[in-house]
C-alpha cells in the first residue's frame, strides 16, 4: 500500500512521486481492478471467468513441470509425457471438485484457503504418483509430480492473493483525491491490532489508512503486520505520531489492566490528535462487545474482562418468570431490564413514580422491538395498598428491589425521606410479595451499610436486616446483592466531573485521598442475575468483586485527560473535603460476615447478621415517627439498630429540617419497648 505525506488524501494518490513509470500505470491497474470487479457482481460471467482460470492453472502447472524436468521444447516431448501431464491434470481438478477448493472466495482469501489448496495438491500428488508409477509412463515420475504440485500451489495461491490486493487497492485508490483519510496509528500488535488494521484495509469507505503500530513488546519493533512497521512503544506514542503525521490513534488492546490503559490514555492525550478504542474481536462474535471502533469511555479506565456467565443457570431460573423491577427507571432498575429481556421472561411490571424516565425505559424496549411483555407501572413503592393489589394482579415469580434514595450527602438533611423511601418502602414492597406469594425477593444493597456513617448507608443496613428477618418467617426466599459505585449511573461522581470538565473547570474532589469501588451497570447487574440464579445464595449477601479501589483524583484526572485537556493547567482539581455521610474509603463486608468464595469467580456469600433487636418489630414504630416527622428519634433508632455514627465529616445542623416532633424528650426506650 503507498503512503501519502499528506492526511487528507488517499493511499496510492502520490504514488509516482520519484516514480513516474507507476505514475502511468496507475490507471491501468485501476482500470483492470474495476474491469475485475465488474465481472465478479455478474454471476453468469464470473463464473466462466473462474471455471477457465481453475482449468489453465493445473495445466500451466503440469506443462511447466514437464518443461523443467524435460527441457522446454515441447516439440520433442514423448506421447508418454503428455499423458504423464495429462494425468496430472486431471487429478489437480478431480480432487479440487472433491475437496470444495474452487468453492472459495478469491476475493477474501486467506491462510485457510491456502492450507484448502495445499491440501488438495498433496493429495493429487499422492494420487498422480501412485498412477504414473504403476502405468511406468516415464521414468522421473517423483520429480515431475513434485514439481506441478509445488508449482500448482504457487500458481493457485498466487492468482487469488493477486486478485485479493488488486480489488482491495482499487477501492482504496478509486476513491479520489480530497476524501478526508485519516492517517492512523494502532497501538496494540496483537489479535486486536491485526484485526483492525484488516479492517481498515479491507473497509475503504472507512477513510483510515493505517500508518504505524505501537507496542510495547520490544520482540515485535522492527517487524510488520498486515505491511503496516511496528515501530516503538507506548511512552514514544507522541514522537511516534508526529513522525508519521499521523491524525488519530486507534487503543486495539483489549485485555489491558487499569494501570495500563491509565498509562496509554495519558500518552494519547499527549499526542494532541483523537483517540479511539477498538472493540474486542472475540467479544463482538459472542455478541457481548460493542461493535464499532469508539471514544474512549469511563469504563475502559477499571480495565476488567467481560463477566462470564453462566447462561443455562440463569435461564433455568428466569426464562419464563414472572418479574416484578421496583426503581426500574433508574440506572440499575432500567440495566436490569435490558439484560433480563436476553432471558425472555414471560412478563416485567417496570415499576417506578418516574414517568419520564420510565417512559423512555419503555420506548427503548419498544424501538428495539422486544418481544417480552412489559407493562409500565407508575408507583410509589411507599404506598402498601396499591403495591398489594399491582403484585397481586402479576404474581411474580421474582421482585427486584432496587428503588432506594441513593444520594449520600442529600440524604443527610432529609432523614425523615430517606427512612420513609428505603426502609417503609422496602417494607411495603416485601408485604405486598408476601401477599402476591411471590417466590424471591431481591434487595439491592451497598457498600456504604458496611459500617454505616450515613443516613443513606444506615438505611440500607437496616432493610438489609429487615428483608433477612422477615424471609425467615415466610416461604419467600431472599437474595441481597451488594456493592459499590456504578460508573454513569444517576449518582456517580463521572457525570458530574464530565458536566465539572465541559464547563471549563474546576473538577471538585472531596479528598486527594479518598478511595471508591466502581464498576460498570452492565457489570453489575449481569452478576445480580448471576447471583440470584445461584441456589446457595438464598438468605445471604451476594458480594460483587469490585476489584481493588480507585482513588477519586485519580479518576478526575484520567476523565480531563481523555477529554484531550491537562490536568492542573487546563482543567483545575479542587479538594473541597469530605461532605456530611461520606467516607474516607469504603467498604464490601465485614469480618464478622464470614464471607467466603462462591461458585462464581466473581461473587463472594456472607451472612446477613441480626440486629440486637428484632427490626420487623421496629416498622410500626418507625411509621409512627415518620408520621410525626420526629427525625431526632428515627436517627437514634438507625443508632441503636445498625451502629448509624459519623465520620467527622459533620453532621447537618438540626435547623435545616425543621422538626415538628410535639416533644422532642419523648423517652425513646419507651418507643422500643412497644416494639418488642
Amino acid at each position: 500500500m503507498m503512503r501519502m505525506p499528506s492526511g487528507n488524501a488517499r493511499p496510492g494518490a502520490a504514488a509516482g512521486n520519484g516514480r513516474p513509470w507507476k505514475a502511468a500505470l496507475q490507471p491501468t491497474w485501476l482500470g483492470f481492478a474495476r474491469l475485475m470487479d465488474r465481472v465478479a457482481a455478474n454471476g453468469v460471467r464470473r463464473r466462466v471467468v473462474l471455471t477457465g482460470v481453475e482449468l489453465a492453472l493445473p495445466l500451466v502447472s503440469a506443462a511447466a513441470a514437464a518443461a523443467i524436468v524435460y527441457s522446454g521444447d515441447y516439440a520433442r516431448w514423448s506421447p508418454r509425457v503428455v499423458v504423464a501431464a495429462a494425468i496430472l491434470t486431471l487429478l489437480q481438478l478431480g480432487v479440487g471438485l472433491l475437496t470444495g477448493t474452487f468453492t472459495g472466495r478469491w476475493r477474501f482469501v486467506g491462510i485457510r484457503d491456502a492450507a484448502s489448496i495445499a491440501r488438495s495438491a498433496l493429495i493429487a500428488a499422492g494420487a498422480g504418483f501412485a498412477a504414473l508409477d504403476a502405468l511406468q509412463l516415464v521414468d522421473t515420475t517423483l520429480r515431475l509430480v513434485t514439481a506441478d504440485s509445488i508449482i500448482y500451489v504457487v500458481l493457485s495461491c498466487g492468482a487469488r492473493l493477486a486478485s485479493r490486493w488488486l480489488h482491495e487497492w482499487g477501492r482504496r485508490a478509486g476513491l479520489g483525491l480530497g476524501t478526508g483519510w485519516r492517517r492512523t496509528a494502532i497501538i496494540g500488535a496483537g489479535e486486536s491490532g491485526s484485526a483492525v488494521i484488516k479492517n481498515m484495509l479491507g473497509s475503504p469507505k472507512l477513510l483510515m489508512d493505517p500508518v504505524v503500530v505501537v507496542d510495547d513488546d520490544v520482540n515485535k519493533h522492527g517487524s510488520r503486520l498486515h505491511g503496516v512497521p511496528v515501530a516503538g512503544r507506548v511512552s514514544d506514542l507522541a514522537a511516534i505520531v508526529a513522525k508519521y503525521q499521523a491524525d488519530e490513534v486507534i487503543i486495539a488492546i483489549p485485555s489491558a489492566t487499569r494501570e495500563q490503559i491509565g498509562r496509554v490514555v495519558d500518552a494519547c492525550a499527549a499526542t494532541k490528535v483523537a483517540f479511539r478504542m477498538a472493540p474486542d474481536p472475540e467479544e463482538v462474535l459472542n455478541g457481548r462487545g460493542h461493535g464499532p471502533i469508539r471514544v474512549v469511555q469511563p469504563s475502559d479506565l477499571l480495565g476488567r474482562p467481560q463477566v462470564e456467565l453462566n447462561l443455562d443457570e440463569l435461564r433455568a431460573e428466569l426464562t419464563g418468570a414472572r418479574i416484578a423491577i421496583t426503581g426500574a427507571a433508574g440506572s440499575i432498575g432500567s440495566e436490569l431490564t435490558r439484560q433480563l429481556v436476553k432471558l425472555h421472561p414471560a412478563v416485567l411490571y417496570l415499576i417506578d413514580r418516574n414517568e419520564n424516565d420510565l417512559y423512555f425505559l419503555c420506548d427503548e424496549l419498544d424501538r428495539k422491538g422486544v418481544r417480552v411483555a412489559h407493562v409500565e407501572v407508575i408507583q410509589d413503592v411507599r404506598d402498601l395498598r396499591r403495591m398489594t393489589r399491582i403484585l397481586r394482579e402479576l404474581s411474580p415469580t421474582h421482585v427486584f428491589h432496587t428503588a432506594a434514595f441513593k444520594h449520600v450527602p442529600l440524604m443527610e438533611f432529609h432523614l425523615v425521606e430517606a427512612v420513609e423511601n428505603n426502609i417503609l418502602g422496602t417494607w411495603a414492597t416485601l408485604e405486598a410479595a408476601r401477599a402476591a406469594g411471590t417466590g424471591k425477593f431481591v434487595l439491592i444493597s451497598t457498600d456504604k451499610a458496611v459500617r454505616p456513617t450515613s443516613v443513606m448507608g444506615a438505611t440500607k443496613r437496616f432493610v438489609e436486616l429487615l428483608v433477612t428477618e422477615w424471609t425467615r418467617e415466610t416461604p419467600t426466599r431472599s437474595v441481597i446483592v451488594r456493592f459499590g459505585n456504578v460508573l454513569g449511573s444517576n449518582g456517580s461522581v463521572v457525570p458530574l466531573f464530565q458536566r465539572q470538565i465541559a464547563e471549563g473547570g474546576p473538577v471538585t474532589v472531596t479528598s486527594r485521598d479518598a478511595t471508591r469501588y466502581f464498576m460498570t451497570t452492565t457489570e453489575a447487574t449481569q452478576l445480580v442475575l448471576q447471583a440470584v440464579a445461584m441456589a446457595d445464595s438464598v438468605g445471604k449477601v451476594a458480594i460483587l468483586d469490585m476489584g481493588r479501589p480507585m482513588r477519586i483524583w485519580d479518576l478526575a484526572e484520567q476523565l480531563i485527560r481523555m477529554s484531550g485537556l491537562r490536568p492542573g493547567i487546563d482543567i483545575e482539581i479542587v479538594e473541597t473535603g469530605l461532605r456530611p455521610g461520606e467516607k474516607l474509603h469504603e467498604e464490601l463486608w465485614w469480618d464478622a460476615e464470614n464471607a467466603a468464595p462462591s461458585r462464581h469467580p466473581r461473587i463472594m456469600l456472607a451472612t446477613v447478621g441480626v440486629a440486637a433487636r428484632s427490626v420487623v418489630g421496629l416498622v410500626p414504630v418507625i411509621r409512627d415517627l415518620v408520621e410525626r416527622d420526629a427525625e431526632l428519634m428515627l436517627r437514634r433508632i438507625l443508632e441503636e439498630t445498625v451502629d448509624l455514627s459519623t465520620n467527622g465529616a459533620g453532621v447537618p445542623p438540626r435547623a435545616v429540617v425543621p422538626s415538628r416532633e410535639p416533644n422532642p424528650l419523648v423517652s425513646h426506650t419507651d418507643l422500643l419497648r412497644a416494639a418488642r
